[in-house]
């Protein structure tokens, strides 16, 4: 058994080959409000979550405040159609993730020295919270929902100059980092199944945000989630706290 067939299906993202093209892509930007693959990886989580959905045409300039303009990144149209197939890759993957009966597992990329900090996961994470803000009412406005959202934030505001955002006196250890971040996977698929109703209600995201149809789904329908299983072994199964 190999190290990929040790780990959960949650994870088999981890494993995509085209990861590394997408984040040397972003790497290259020059456009300092541009995301690293990590953020990214934040940022669609709470997309995927939102009970609202963020069309590609709305979030893809999120990912990239600029756009296109980088020539030499971007020489032609086939550049930035590559670019926007990973970045619609990427969200599927993140998807599915999502659909697995495991946790999710946030995407955290290390250090020259092998550390992960998961700071950059908690900012995508807020940003996409950010998109859809009012959607968010539920958790962000009652008390013990918000509860959620104590370890995001944490990793957000580690470093805030104000130290009245900080939620730790002082540097956050390495126990504490690993525990922040355990629990910032949990609550974001506890999130996920909170809002499960709601986006199909609405109308929940598929591939590349696109509405799903309305109505009635039979247990043994393909779930609306884009993951290929059924409905009731799916977001059909989720409980819903």
């Amino acid at each position: 058994m190999n190290e990929h067939d040790q780990h959960p299906e949650s994870l088999d993202r981890m494993w995509d080959n085209q990861l590394e093209v997408l984040a040397e892509m972003l790497d290259q930007l020059e456009d300092e409000d541009a995301m690293s693959l990590e953020e990214l990886d934040g940022f669609f989580a709470a997309l995927h979550c939102s009970p609202e959905r963020v069309p590609p045409s709305e979030y893809l300039y999120e990912i990239i405040p600029n756009g296109f303009e980088n020539a030499e990144l971007f020489p032609n149209q086939d550049a930035i159609q590559l670019f926007k197939n990973l970045v619609l890759h990427h969200w599927d993957v993140v998807g599915a993730a999502f659909a697995t009966d495991d946790f999710f597992v946030p995407l955290l990329t290390e250090d020259e020295e092998g550390n992960f900090y998961g700071n950059n996961w908690a900012i995508g994470f807020m940003r996409g919270v950010d998109m859809r803000e009012s959607a968010w009412r539920d958790l962000l406005e009652n008390e013990e929902e918000f509860a959620r959202f104590v370890p995001i934030l944490a990793l957000v505001h580690e470093l805030d100059p104000d130290p009245e955002m900080q939620s730790h006196n002082g540097p956050i250890t390495n126990e504490l980092r690993e525990k922040l971040i355990a629990d910032m996977a949990v609550s974001a698929t506890e999130m996920y199944r909170y809002f499960a109703p709601k986006r199909f209600a609405a109308g929940t995201v598929t591939r590349g945000g696109a509405a799903a149809p309305q109505g009635k789904i039979g247990r043994n329908d393909l779930c609306y989630c884009g993951s290929g299983k059924k409905y009731k072994n799916c977001c059909g199964g989720l409980p819903v706290n």
